[in-house]
């Protein structure tokens, strides 16, 4: 059989052929004929179509449900494609096919083959949906990963038509990990658990101060704000998420980070034991409450049958989330508190910002909002004991006095001379004898020696002596001349030959000429 839309065009040609032949003076336009398929008109429904309207209307239909229906007719229209656009728009609720007229079904089939084709049009957002829901219910894909990767990609690529996808979409993929046991790898980048994370980690900082709170009778004593630096900025990560006040955004943070960072640590370990000794709940409870179990609806607000129960099973989808299923009915316990910020823990931040900037004498102090007495003074004392233990481990300035080092040196030597035994003593080269001292020397001046007077002299004239003992000779007249100008005479050079400083030159002169 010839192409049909090959026969339709050489019909279309010999009509046209037929009225060219008139000269065009005389040429009579009239209508020509439009030749279409019958698959092409209006009024046209392909069979399979036919099939899946006639399967609603079949005796044991009528006690299905919506989301049933929907899947049967799903999987008899697995693979059908159709050839007909359809330029309207469709909207629904909740979008199935036998909410679409016949036109509109021809509409979709042919939007969703162009899709598994891979060209991702803009369409009427209702077809984008009807199309998750095939997925999620195993239609398209085969059931698992395959699907999930594919209810994955068309949604990242749909999204850039809408956005508002992303409500629905993200917990339907963490819902089908889940369901069909999948890897919960593929599930983090669309679970919201940094709240809940954040939560956690108030938690652990909470059970750590109550196992290091002091037994009853004993008194506090001051924090290891060494130790409590390290974690204590991790936790900051943690307030900033949850609280209404931003301890990051603090102007003392900004420049005394350490301070704030903390104290403020010290003051939520000591709020802790407080609440564990005179409330009913503790800290971290009483602001976020606490984790418990909720029943769960998968795939909530998409068209989904499940077909048969699903088995009893437990899913830890991550340290702040379990699924449970038991019996076909799914839960979830979580934290469930709306994920939103504390106002309770913004106030007693704010608190400790501002009795910290007292304590520290800041130049822009806060205003008081009425604080409670008993966290006021919790606050104050961390304040106090911070402040007091940076006292005492502030870095010690220390100087070295370059002078005393001869005396420092000769005392080492008669030390080591000391403490030789005589074995040593006989292997030691044998000292000469000291020289005596001429009875001139005890009129030097400056009470310097023969050789050190050489020394400065020569200096003095310009020359450059290099004596071998010359370290001890210059240590000796920086030592003798120190009360004379308050400072180092005689220093080394680049090549470690004694030079006479120049500022003190003629100091020198005049005392030696005295």
């Amino acid at each position: 059989m010839r192409d049909i839309d090959a026969i339709i065009e050489q019909i279309v040609a010999a009509s046209r052929a037929k009225a060219g032949r008139a000269f065009a003076s005389s040429r009579v336009y009239s209508d020509e004929p439009i030749i279409m398929r019958g698959s092409q008109l209006a009024s046209y429904v392909p069979e399979p179509i036919r099939e899946m309207r006639a399967l609603a209307r079949r005796p044991e239909a009528r006690s299905w449900s919506d989301a049933r229906l929907f899947v049967e007719q799903a999987r008899l229209m697995a693979e059908y494609t159709d050839d007909c656009p359809y330029e309207g728009t469709f909207s629904s609720y909740f979008p199935t096919y036998t909410v679409m007229s016949d036109r509109q079904l021809r509409g979709y089939f042919t939007w969703r083959a162009r899709v598994r084709e891979g060209h991702v049009e803009k369409t009427s957002t209702s077809f984008a949906y009807v199309y998750l829901y095939e997925l999620i219910n195993g239609i398209g894909a085969e059931p698992g990963e395959p699907s999930f990767r594919a209810i994955e990609a068309f949604w990242q690529a749909y999204r850039t038509f809408e956005p508002a996808m992303d409500r629905h979409v993200r917990p339907w993929l963490v819902d089908y990990v889940v369901y069909h046991g999948l890897d919960p790898a593929l599930a983090a980048p669309y679970l919201n658990s940094d709240h809940d994370r954040a939560v956690c980690a108030l938690a652990k900082a909470e059970k750590t101060a109550l196992l290091t709170t002091p037994t009853r009778g004993r008194r506090k004593g001051p924090a290891d704000f060494g130790a409590l630096l390290p974690s204590g900025t991790a936790f900051l990560d943690a307030l900033d998420a949850l609280s209404t006040y931003r301890v990051r955004e603090s102007r003392l943070y900004r420049d005394d980070p350490d301070a704030l960072t903390a104290v403020t640590y010290a003051v939520f370990c000591q709020l802790a034991r407080y609440y564990h000794g005179h409330r009913t709940q503790g800290l971290t409870e009483s602001l976020f409450g606490v984790r418990h179990a909720m029943p769960h609806l998968m795939f909530a607000s998409a068209v989904f049958y499940p077909g048969a129960k699903h088995e009893d099973c437990v899913f830890e989808l991550d340290e702040t989330c379990r699924f449970t299923c038991q019996n076909g009915i799914w839960s979830c316990d979580a934290l469930h508190d709306g994920g939103g910020r504390s106002a309770k823990l913004g106030q007693i931040l704010r608190a400790v910002d501002r009795q910290l900037r007292l304590a520290l004498d800041y130049p822009h102090p806060l205003k008081e909002h009425g604080e409670a007495k008993y966290l006021v003074k919790i606050i104050d004392r961390e304040a106090h004991d911070y402040l007091e233990w940076r006292r005492a481990h502030a870095p010690r300035h220390i100087e070295i006095d370059l002078s005393k080092l001869a005396g420092i040196r000769a005392g080492a030597a008669q030390t080591r001379e000391a403490l030789l035994v005589d074995e040593e003593r006989e292997d030691e080269p044998p000292l000469a004898p000291p020289e005596p001292k001429h009875e001139a020397e005890k009129d030097l001046p400056l009470n310097l020696t023969t050789d050190e007077l050489a020394l400065i002299r020569s200096l003095l004239e310009g020359g450059q002596p290099q004596p071998t003992n010359a370290d001890l000779i210059v240590d000796a007249i920086n030592e003798k001349l120190l009360d004379l100008v308050g400072d180092t005479v005689v220093e080394f050079d680049d090549s470690g030959a004694p030079m006479l400083v120049p500022d003190y030159a003629e100091d020198v002169r005049e005392a030696l000429d005295t």
